[in-house]
């Protein structure tokens, strides 16, 4: 049995990244991950410009008239830069270019008018309150790196560089599919001995929240030769004409990830392992972790990956943001954003040592620390505490658990 960090590594080495790119508008790019290094087509400031309400000057002219200068003109944005009569103050806003003959900005709230002129104060220092041109980047500057996820922050500076298009990656198109006898949809009578099945949706949503194309592939029944179809179209091997006649949107060649969820684990209708052996590839079976031990992880074909998750609603969860995550964003060349902090603990956990276990907490800040709450109810079929879970407390392999007070390690949830 693997280590998570074992299975981690087998992951991303098994990882057959996307190669494919396509040009997008800035406006259709959010979410998509760079394919290339764009760089600024423009210096940015594109000129000298106040930074401030004010005064533009020239400081050897203060000095020559006594801090006491007469208004001549005004710069504003949109402007041509204007030129500074010599012996003169000329009135500037935020955002205006600095007029020839200027080096200095005096802000307005320093200022006061007398017989005339205006009245600056004597402790001006040279250069104060300008924004230099480029100083932010030049033209010919590598703004972002391929691999990049990108967000508001990007898109705008590239609009800002001058940029209109990018070049991205295309997305990963994920088949996702739910395994059970005992599967309803919420909405529909329960049967004795079945349960409403949420495992496809949560993988849904978490996909496209990542960027990627997922596609419902609904629910299959624990039979094998079910199973098997369902695999061998997935991967490219089987005619889909079948499947596109009946509206499910499979890809010409197959798909780049198959997730699914139940039948992993040991039972006799355990089977999504054992149709998998037959015409897949698996590169690991079952990870020493805690929740979602049972996991696969392999390759149908030459291009779809596979994933294998536990049925329990939590361990499906948790098992996507270990595995499924790293390896959706390595697809597209980035990195898994999963970041782990320092964090004291602020209720104890005692439990047996042997696998890395991943806690339900809340986590907040009290007195400028962060805190870590582990949540009561931490079996993986609870999702109740998930309404209150903003990270997990990772325990390692090793340890018995902690104290109230003791230094843990906390992972924070995105918010999205």
């Amino acid at each position: 049995m693997l280590s998570l960090e074992e299975a981690r590594a087998a992951i991303l080495q098994g990882v057959r990244a996307c190669t494919e790119r396509e040009s997008v508008p800035l406006v259709d790019a959010g979410g998509r991950y760079l394919a290339d290094t764009p760089r600024a087509r423009v210096d940015n400031p594109a000129f000298d410009n106040s930074a401030m309400d004010g005064y533009a000057v020239k400081l050897a002219d203060l000095a020559a008239h006594d801090f006491r200068l007469p208004l001549h003109g005004e710069s504003s944005c949109g402007q041509a830069p204007a030129t500074l009569k010599p012996g003169t103050t000329m009135r500037i806003f935020t955002g205006a270019p600095l007029p020839a003959g200027a080096d200095t900005v005096v802000i307005q709230e320093d200022i006061h008018e007398q017989d005339g002129r205006i009245v600056f104060p004597r402790s001006i220092k040279a250069g104060q309150h300008i924004r230099r041109r480029g100083e932010d980047f030049p033209a010919g500057h590598e703004l972002l790196r391929p691999g990049q996820r990108l967000n508001a922050w990007n898109l705008a500076l590239l609009s800002t560089a001058g940029i209109d298009k990018i070049d991205v990656f295309r997305r990963a198109r994920v088949l996702v599919v739910a395994t059970g006898n005992e599967l309803v949809a919420p909405g529909q009578p329960l049967q004795p001995g079945q349960i409403y099945e949420s495992n496809r949706l949560a993988t849904l949503l978490q996909i496209r929240a990542l960027g990627a194309e997922a596609i419902d592939g609904g629910t299959v029944r624990d039979e094998p030769d079910a199973l098997r179809a369902l695999l061998q179209k997935a991967g490219g091997f089987a005619d889909r004409t079948e499947a596109r006649a009946a509206g499910q949107g499979w890809p010409d060649g197959g798909f780049d990830f198959v997730i699914t969820s139940g039948g992993v684990s040991v039972g006799d209708h355990d089977l999504v392992k054992q149709v998998f052996a037959e015409i897949g590839e698996i590169h690991f079976w079952k990870v020493r972790i805690k929740p979602g031990k049972p996991i696969a992880f392999g390759r149908l074909g030459e291009r779809t990956h596979f994933f294998a998750l536990p049925g329990n609603p939590v361990s499906s969860l948790v098992t996507f943001l270990l595995f499924v995550e790293p390896a959706l964003c390595a697809w597209h060349h980035a990195s898994s954003g999963m970041i782990e902090l320092a964090a004291t603990a602020s209720n104890g956990f005692r439990r047996r040592a042997g696998r890395t276990e991943f806690l339900r907490a809340r986590l907040y800040s009290e007195n400028g620390r962060l805190m870590a709450e582990a949540l009561k109810g931490q079996g993986s079929h609870q999702l109740r505490p998930m309404a209150d879970t903003n990270g997990f407390i990772r325990v390692e392999a090793e340890s018995d658990g902690f104290e109230a007070g003791a230094a843990v390690v906390a992972i924070p949830l995105s918010p999205g």
